[in-house]
């Protein structure tokens, strides 16, 4: 089996468990995703099956949309509806306060990964560390934040925002670092990725409709890998080159240095990288 799933995860599925069920119900060992979605959050989440587990890396650099509700008033260890509640403070925010709040963090910001969060300390997820109460400094990171919408007022000193961000973003910290600035204090209180690159809600599937199509032999959920890789310009080669292309080795080829689609005997190589030069 080869291509990517487009995988509408429910909440309390976590990422590596998705791979793990794609993996059983594909009968194929080379299952990845293209990017964590928190155990707690919904919404897509990119599963890579067979070859197609090569082009990880380059689906993980792609923008990131999400829908995330913050709640004023409540903080937790978490960050989100799930954790430990540490602080309830009485507050009033209104929609306008918040907006006033958010063009601060456009453009690139700093970032603390949280504590309950998969970025690995010393070879291990912060998340298990703080299950067990280890304190750890984890150092900060810059991301791109594209735009912040407000969409709603959900309830009192509840709202809804869409976030477009580069990948990385955690959008617990984002929503709680905005919280602070405000003088308040706040969680996600819900979260839903809306869009990751190329690939978006409206086409995801869910863990039940996989199933039950798998099982009816139906495996038309899973994309050929050139969805993935539209954006980029299409390069053909002669069929001389399929060989030393299969294998990894140079190819004449004059061209501008960038990430193109190859394609050798009307195939698409599974091979991505830069374009070498005829000097090369």
């Amino acid at each position: 089996m080869n291509g990517i799933i487009n995988l509408l995860k429910p909440p309390g599925m976590s990422s590596n468990g998705a791979t793990v069920f794609l993996r059983k119900l594909l009968n194929e060992k080379r299952v990845g995703h293209a990017g964590t979605l928190d155990p707690g959050a919904a919404g897509v989440l990119v599963v890579l099956a067979g070859r197609s587990t090569r082009l990880s890396d380059f689906l993980m650099n792609h923008a990131k949309r999400y829908r995330a509700e913050i709640a004023f008033g409540k903080r937790t260890d978490t960050l989100d509806s799930y954790g430990k509640i540490l602080e309830e403070r009485p507050c009033s925010v209104s929609g306008e306060r918040l907006m006033q709040a958010i063009p601060a963090f456009l453009g690139e910001i700093e970032q603390i990964p949280p504590d309950y969060s998969a970025v690995k300390i010393d070879g291990r997820p912060a998340y298990q560390l703080a299950r067990k109460g280890v304190e750890v400094r984890k150092k900060a990171r810059r991301v791109q934040i594209f735009g912040i919408d407000l969409l709603a007022q959900t309830g009192e000193n509840r709202f809804l925002l869409e976030v477009s961000c580069s990948k990385g973003t955690y959008i617990r910290t984002l929503l709680e670092d905005i919280a602070k600035s405000m003088g308040e204090i706040a969680h996600t209180s819900f979260l839903m990725r809306t869009a990751s690159g190329g690939f978006e809600i409206e086409e995801a599937y869910t863990a039940d409709e996989i199933k039950a199509m798998a099982e009816a032999g139906d495996f038309s959920f899973v994309q050929s890998p050139e969805k993935a890789l539209m954006e980029l310009p299409e390069v053909r080669l002669e069929a001389k080159y399929h060989f030393a292309l299969q294998n990894g080795q140079k190819i004449p080829y004059a061209a501008p240095e960038q990430r193109f689609r190859l394609y050798c005997e009307e195939r698409l190589s599974s091979r991505l990288g830069f374009a070498l030069s005829s000097s090369s």
